[in-house]
This record gives structure tokens, C-alpha cells and sequence, in this order.
């Protein structure tokens, strides 16, 4: 679900972060969560969990037909944050704050 107000929340953090300086303004846990992003991917068995279809582009007749961005939410067009998911199914409910790899 994606808030109407992160875009002018994130700008906000990025000036800060430009007058405050790094490594001071990069949050702990953020870099945390971030670095079992990347440890997620390295170790994923298989292929890659792809982008739901719904968020790709349909740049092509092929792509609409194929049903890319088919029943995409535009956020601006609603009043509120628009319930969709952003995360491939195998990744849903992943929490990256308190995941741990799996050796």
C-alpha cells in the first residue's frame, strides 16, 4: 500500500541527509533490512521472483495483451493510499527488519 506522502517525506530525509552528512543519517536498521535485501537475493534457490505483472509497463500490444499493467492503481487518481501489493508473491509477508538467511 503506498502513502500519498512518502514521495514529500522522502525528499524531506534526503535534504536532511545532505545537510547532516552521511554515515550519521543513514538509519541502523534501514541498513540493516537493506543488507538482507541483497543477502536474500544472493541466496534465493531458483529464479528470481519476478516483478508482479500488474507494475510492468505495457509498452508493446503485446505486453497489454500479455497483461502487464493490467489493474494497476494509480495512487494520485485515489483519495487515500491504494491497497496493491508491490512484492512478488514469494517475497509477501517477508519481513527484511527481523529476516535472517537460511544457511
Amino acid at each position: 500500500m503506498a502513502d500519498p506522502l512518502a514521495l514529500p517525506q522522502a525528499v524531506s530525509a534526503y535534504q536532511a541527509c545532505h545537510f547532516i552528512g552521511m554515515p550519521e543519517c543513514e538509519s541502523v536498521e534501514v541498513y540493516k533490512a537493506y543488507s538482507n535485501v541483497k543477502a536474500s537475493l544472493r541466496t534465493h534457490k531458483g529464479p528470481l521472483p519476478s516483478v508482479p505483472l500488474h507494475l510492468r509497463n505495457a509498452s508493446t500490444k503485446l505486453m497489454k495483451e500479455l497483461g502487464y499493467a493490467k489493474g494497476y492503481k494509480y495512487n494520485p487518481a485515489f483519495s487515500g493510499p491504494a491497497e496493491q501489493e508491490y512484492l512478488p508473491e514469494e517475497l509477501r509477508g517477508v519481513d527484511f527488519f527481523t529476516w535472517t538467511p537460511q544457511l
